[in-house]
């Protein structure tokens, strides 16, 4: 499998702040490459020098094994991006706004080619309606078919479901696999939504401050194995006792609050809860929660951030 992108101690400053601090990561041909991290840690910032909106104040890049410095035309002819919001004309339609840019892009597609592209991103059917009439989500799908009309090898998506609702969340997500697994192209998307980036990406980088965390594939980061149960009972006392006693003892911690935690994988889940009731403990709570948030917060700011986790 061949890199795509090569990116060797990056950093950029502001005066005295610095937003990208020796930043170094590989994307290899057809990842979903999942670009994780809190709001402000970094990651828009590292795009836009992917991409050359901003000048990095050190640092190599390479993409399709050439420099971005030496062929930045080469190198960009063969990227679609999004970032952010995309920006379109909210009083044209669709198709012209899709037209429009190839045109800019120095194309001249078909009809066909053009309601093939809208079909894509499912709105083929909305394709001569105003872009005023759309929604957040719509709008978002319509920046990606821009972004693809030129058919770029890679993609680059700066939190594509930002502001969107769960429909919109779904939409944009089987989008991405969609270019991935049935078109092969590599896909690099960042988000600060702890479950979009488990649901679509092959690869993972973390990122807190500009500085890389964890870099590794997703199938070892997010292990289904590693979920915690919290369990708050009314008689902690008889119910350690008797679960202690039982088969979940080997799964069974505590963390000092008289309540219960259970390490185990997701698919235990249910008997778990069937046992407890069978043993006549009384719970008042119960929490799965994936143990990798735990693990996001040792790693980066910790608790003022749980939100942009686990929202």
């Amino acid at each position: 499998m061949s890199t795509v992108i090569d990116v060797q101690h990056l950093t950029k400053q502001f005066g005295s702040f610095t937003a990208v601090d020796d930043l170094s990561f590989t994307v290899q041909d057809r990842d979903v490459y999942g670009f994780l991290g809190q709001n402000g840690a970094g990651k828009s910032t590292s795009l836009r020098m992917l991409l050359t909106l901003i000048q990095p104040t050190a640092g190599d890049i390479h993409v399709f094994g050439y420099s971005i410095h030496t062929h930045k035309k080469d190198i960009l002819r063969q990227i679609g991006a999004v970032i952010e919001k995309p920006d379109v004309y909210k009083y044209l339609s669709a198709y012209d706004n899709l037209q429009l840019f190839a045109k800019l892009c120095g194309i001249n597609p078909s009809h066909k080619q053009l309601m093939d592209q809208l079909e894509l991103v499912g709105l083929a059917e909305r394709a001569k309606d105003i872009v005023k009439t759309y929604s957040q989500g719509m709008k978002q799908r319509l920046g990606i078919a821009i972004a693809l009309i030129h058919q770029p090898q890679l993609v680059i998506l700066d939190e594509p479901t930002n502001g969107l609702d769960p429909q919109g969340i779904a939409d944009i997500r089987n989008l991405i696999l969609r270019l991935s697994r049935e078109m092969g192209k590599t896909v690099v998307v960042s988000s600060h939504l702890l479950s979009e980036i488990e649901q679509m990406a092959t690869q993972v980088l973390i990122i807190d401050r500009g500085k890389k965390k964890v870099e590794g594939k997703s199938v070892d980061l997010f292990d289904p194995a590693q979920t915690i149960v919290k369990v708050e009972v009314n008689d902690y006392t008889s119910a350690i006792q008797k679960m202690s006693e039982s088969n979940w003892a080997t799964h069974l911690t505590t963390d000092g609050s008289h309540s219960l935690l259970f390490s185990l994988h997701r698919d235990q889940l249910p008997q778990l809860y069937k046992d407890l009731a069978a043993l006549d403990i009384s719970v008042i709570s119960f929490q799965p929660r994936h143990s990798l948030e735990d693990y996001f917060l040792k790693i980066t700011s910790g608790k003022p951030h749980v939100q942009a986790y686990t929202n």
